[in-house]
């Protein structure tokens, strides 16, 4: 039997895809486990992608007729496979070898049978270890992060991130960054996967939340590791990622906290948090431009008032919920 099932879900990264590709068959082989790769295309429309993956190693392609979703994407791919780990692996990210010795190693050990989900340790295209785990998100957080409480000195860098110091050993944490997530495939199905109606971002967030809710932790693995570019689809359209990530941390607040306080929610990033980026944004204080902040939340208020200018989320994904 297979011991990981590595789902990739390329979207406007076909370069990094084919090389993570190839990353992943290497260190599975130094490290003695065997991984079926699984990259899922999501409507990026690539002339010979499938074969520049295939000629990176064996490695199983599913072609998206359109742009699903990166928790929707990834439900497809993972749903291939039969091992008892699924990670979940950015197509910027590269493993470090021996890290897919150290994540089944752990979670096959008996006394760590209560942690469901493990992120390892994420490194810059410099070395420099990043934030990658945090607590998960309450009511104050997220108000918090929408009027830029989390920029103030005092809050630490990054937050809601756990310090870096934090980051110097392994320990249960609220949540891993999807970029690269290993959950065990039992917990997973019994999750019914990623909640398909954030169509990016939060999706991480959600299924720990969720998961926690059944009794099982996640945990920062520094043992595994690897090399995250970050942002290298999301940023070829800063304004339209942010009113993604906004909407996202709208249904996050709605589904975990309920509508009275997703409509509160929605009142803070209206009337605060868009004159307050849209002031940084004007100082250059800000990656997103002016332009681009004004362009999120007309998305927005689109979205909101016709349900178009932003993707729909798949239909009846966890409607039981």
């Amino acid at each position: 039997m297979t011991d990981v099932d590595v789902v990739i879900v390329n979207y406007k990264s076909a370069a990094h895809t084919v090389k993570c590709v190839d990353a992943v068959l290497a260190v599975a082989r130094q490290d003695g486990v065997t991984a079926q790769v699984v990259v899922v295309n999501n409507g990026d429309d690539i002339k010979g992608f499938e074969a520049e993956v295939h000629g990176a190693g064996d490695a199983k392609v599913v072609m998206n007729p359109a742009n699903f979703g990166f928790g929707a994407a990834s439900n497809i791919g993972a749903r291939l496979g039969t091992a008892p780990f699924i990670l979940f692996l950015n197509p910027d990210a590269q493993l470090y070898p021996g890290s897919l010795r150290a994540f089944t190693s752990f979670l096959n050990a008996p006394n760590n049978a209560g942690v469901g989900i493990a992120g390892p340790e994420i490194r810059d295209m410099s070395g420099s270890v990043v934030p990658s785990c945090s607590r998960l998100p309450s009511r104050l957080d997220l108000i918090a992060r929408s009027i830029g409480l989390h920029t103030l000195p005092r809050a630490g860098a990054g937050y809601p991130y756990t310090s870096l110091d934090e980051h110097a050993q392994s320990h249960a944490v609220g949540q891993v960054m999807g970029a690269a997530l290993m959950i065990r495939r039992p917990l997973y199905e019994q999750l019914q996967g990623f909640d398909e109606r954030f169509f990016l971002y939060y999706e991480d967030v959600d299924i720990s939340a969720r998961a926690l809710m059944l009794g099982m932790q996640s945990y920062y693995l520094k043992d595994a590791c690897v090399t995250h570019a970050g942002r290298i689809s999301s940023s070829q359209d800063a304004g339209f990622s942010l009113a993604l990530h906004i909407r996202s941390r709208l249904t996050y607040a709605g589904l975990h906290f309920g509508r009275l306080y997703q409509c509160v929610l929605f009142l803070v990033c209206a009337l605060i948090e868009f004159p307050a980026r849209l002031l940084q944004a004007m100082l250059g204080r800000s990656a997103v431009g002016a332009r681009g902040v004004f362009r999120a939340y007309r998305l927005l208020a689109l979205n909101l008032f016709s349900g178009t200018a932003l993707p729909r989320p798949r239909a009846g994904a966890h409607s039981q919920r």
